[in-house]
């Protein structure tokens, strides 16, 4: 009789341990489920923020455009300078090659 008891408490404690296994296994796929979500959110908001910045991207280079420039300084009454108007600069002043590459660097800095 002793002997049938252990083994019906054996088979009891098995029992509760697959189940609490079971449990145990829904609440990781739960979790996996939520952290998956949470994944895919991330990558759509970089995939948003990766279309912004070439949209950006785009602006500061149709802003920059030498055509634009001219039209803009036109505008505000600028001109080309005559011959006797151009100074020449002697010094440690730094020039600067790449006008739209300096602009686009200053603005994601």
């Amino acid at each position: 009789m002793a002997r049938i008891l252990k083994k019906k408490s054996l088979i009891m404690v098995l029992i509760i341990a697959i189940c609490a296994f079971c449990v145990w296994l829904v609440y990781l796929n739960a979790l996996s489920s939520k952290l998956q979500y949470e994944i895919n959110s991330l990558n759509n908001k970089i995939t948003e923020s990766s279309w912004d910045m070439r949209n950006l991207e785009v602006s500061v280079k149709s802003q920059t455009n030498i055509t634009n420039l001219e039209e803009k300084a036109a505008q505000l009454g600028m001109v080309y300078p005559g011959f006797k108007d151009i100074v020449y600069l002697r010094g440690e002043t730094p020039v600067v090659q790449d006008f739209a590459l300096a602009l686009k660097e200053n603005i994601y800095r």
